[in-house]
C-alpha cells in the first residue's frame, strides 16, 4: 500500500479527476488456474476428423466423448502445428457459458503457451542443445516464471514492473493499483519496490481484527500518541496502521460507488450458477471496485485472481470437471456483471496456467489422471478482444513426434512472453518499452507481426 493521508468520499472523488475524467481507463485481470490446469480437455478438438482422432488416441481413458461437448462457432480456422488448420473444436461439457461468451466473438483461445527462454526443437530438446526455463516441471517455479520471465534470477512480476511503467496512469497515493485477491504472488511484485500489493479478501477489504468499541478507541488512542520523537518501531506501526486504514477508506468508498450503479451483482452472479464459489466472490469484488473507480486516480489497475485445485494427477475427469464448473460459472458472472456496469470494454481478462498436464494418462482406470506438463492453452476475454478465434499455433496431438518431448508434454509454439507483450502493449506500454519489461522478448517473433498470428486485441494498441 501507499503512504497516504486519510480523505473523504468528497476528496476522493475530486482526487479522480485527473484521470478518471479522460476516460482512458483500463484493467487487466489476471486469473490463475493454480496447479497445472488440463487445458486439453478444457478446449479440445470435436467431430471426426484426424485431430480428434489424434486426441481419442492419446489421451485414452481421460478423453472426453463428443457427446455432450460445448461446440465452438470459429470465425476463421485453428492454424494448426504441422501446417494444416480445423474447425472443428469444442470446450469442456461443463463450460456451456464460456462457449456462448466464445460464440458470440467476447473471447478467445491462446493455443498452446507456455514458458520459453528461446523457441526449442524437439531435436533439440533429445540432443540436449534445448535452452529451456530451470525447474521446468516444477509447479512453485513455473508459477513464478509465468508471472515473471522464465529465467533466474527472479527479479520482478511482469504485472508489478508493467504498473510502475504505467506510473503517470496511477497517481492514487491512497492505495495501490496492484490488487490481490488471493494474497501476495509473484506477478505483482515491482522492480524498485516503490509499489506494494495491496491484498483483499474475497469480498473486499480485511478489516482489522475485532476493531470496535473499547479496543478501537485504545488503539486509536494510542496511534495518536505516536510522533516524531517516538522510538522508530512505533513510527513504523503507525505508519502501516494509517496506511492499511486509508487504503480500507478507499475501498469501502469504491464499494459505496458500485453500489449506485444499480447493478445486482449477488442476483447477476447468482444466475451464473456461481453458489458462491470463491472465485466468484473475488470476481464479484473485482467488480465492484472497476465500478467504484471514481474512488481513486488510478487508470490501470492490475488485479490478480486465483482459482486452485488443478493438480489432477488422480481422478482428472471428475475433479476437473468440478473446477470447470467453478470457471464457467464465475466468468459469466463476471462478464455480465461487467457489461451491465458498462465496463467490459475497459477489462481484460486473462486466464492461463504455470503449466497444461500430460496428454497420455498415468493409468487405465477411471481413477487416473495426468501429471506434469509443459504447452497448454489459455483464454482472454474482454470487449476489446478479437475474439471467437484461436490464436497461435494448436498442437497436431501426435505423439512422439513434432511437438512431444514425451507423454504429450507439448514444446510451446507461442510463448508467455509474447502474449504478455501484447496485453501490456494495451495496457499503455509502449512497444519501444516491452523489451525493459520482457527481456527475452527479442528472442521471439514479435507478437505485432501479423505471421505471428496473436492479433487477439481489437485496436487501442500503443505503438
Amino acid at each position: 500500500m501507499f503512504a497516504a493521508h486519510s480523505i473523504g468520499l468528497t476528496g476522493l472523488l475530486g482526487a479522480s479527476k485527473s484521470m478518471a475524467d479522460m476516460g482512458d481507463y483500463r484493467a487487466l485481470v489476471f486469473i490463475m488456474l493454480k496447479g497445472g490446469n488440463d487445458s486439453f480437455n478444457m478446449v479440445l478438438p470435436s467431430g471426426a476428423g484426424s485431430l480428434r482422432a489424434s486426441y481419442e488416441q492419446g489421451r485414452g481413458i481421460v478423453a472426453l466423448p463428443n457427446e455432450g461437448l460445448q461446440a465452438l462457432n470459429l470465425a476463421d480456422p485453428a492454424q494448426i502445428y504441422g501446417g494444416t488448420q480445423s474447425t472443428d473444436f469444442a470446450m469442456h461439457p461443463q463450460c456451456p457459458q464460456m462457449a456462448e461468451i466464445f460464440n458470440a466473438g467476447e473471447m478467445s483461445v491462446l493455443c498452446n503457451v507456455g514458458n520459453l527462454i528461446q523457441p526449442v526443437t524437439r531435436n533439440e530438446w533429445f540432443d540436449g542443445n534445448a535452452s529451456v526455463p530451470p525447474r521446468l516441471f516444477s509447479h512453485s517455479d513455473q508459477q513464478r516464471q509465468t508471472q515473471s520471465q522464465p529465467d533466474d534470477p527472479f527479479l520482478y512480476g511482469w504485472g508489478g514492473r508493467m504498473a510502475e511503467i504505467n506510473e503517470p496512469y496511477n497517481s492514487d497515493p491512497n492505495v495501490s493499483p496492484l490488487i490481490s485477491m488471493a494474497g501476495l504472488n509473484s506477478f505483482q511484485i515491482t522492480r524498485d519496490s516503490l509499489i506494494n500489493t495491496y491484498v483483499m479478501g474475497n469480498d473486499g477489504a480485511v478489516s482489522l481484527y475485532g476493531f470496535n468499541g473499547a479496543r478501537q478507541a485504545m488503539v486509536e488512542s494510542s496511534m495518536q500518541s505516536v510522533d516524531s520523537a517516538s522510538h522508530l518501531m512505533e513510527q513504523k506501526y503507525k505508519n502501516v496502521y494509517d496506511s492499511a486504514r486509508q487504503a480500507q477508506a478507499v475501498v469501502d468508498s469504491a464499494f459505496d460507488l458500485a453500489e449506485t450503479t444499480g447493478v445486482d451483482y449477488d442476483a447477476i452472479f447468482d444466475a451464473a450458477g456461481t453458489n458462491n464459489s470463491k472465485i466468484s466472490r473475488r470476481l464479484k469484488t473485482v467488480a465492484k471496485m472497476i465500478a467504484g473507480r471514481a474512488a481513486t486516480s488510478n487508470s490501470r489497475p492490475v488485479f490478480f485472481v486465483e482459482l486452485t485445485g488443478f493438480d489432477n494427477h488422480q481422478k482428472l475427469l471428475g475433479d476437473h470437471s468440478q473446477r470447470m464448473a467453478e470457471l464457467n460459472s464465475a466468468l459469466k458472472g463476471f462478464r455480465d456483471v461487467l457489461v451491465a456496469q458498462g465496463d467490459f470494454d475497459k477489462t481484460l481478462s486473462y486466464v492461463t496456467s504455470e503449466f497444461a498436464r500430460t496428454f497420455t494418462a498415468n493409468g487405465d482406470d477411471n481413477d487416473a489422471g495426468t501429471d506434469h506438463g509443459w504447452g497448454g492453452h489459455a483464454l482472454v476475454m474482454g470487449d476489446m478482444v478479437n475474439g471467437g478465434k484461436f490464436f497461435g499455433q494448436h498442437p497436431d496431438l501426435r505423439l512422439d513426434e513434432g511437438l512431444d518431448t514425451g507423454r504429450g508434454r507439448w514444446i510451446p509454439t507461442t510463448s508467455n512472453t509474447q502474449i504478455a507483450a501484447v496485453i501490456a502493449n494495451w495496457m499503455g506500454v509502449n512497444q519501444a518499452n516491452l523489451g525493459e519489461l520482457f527481456p527475452t522478448l527479442s528472442n521471439f517473433s514479435s507478437p505485432f507481426e501479423e505471421g505471428t498470428n496473436l492479433d487477439f486485441i481489437n485496436g487501442g494498441l500503443s505503438l
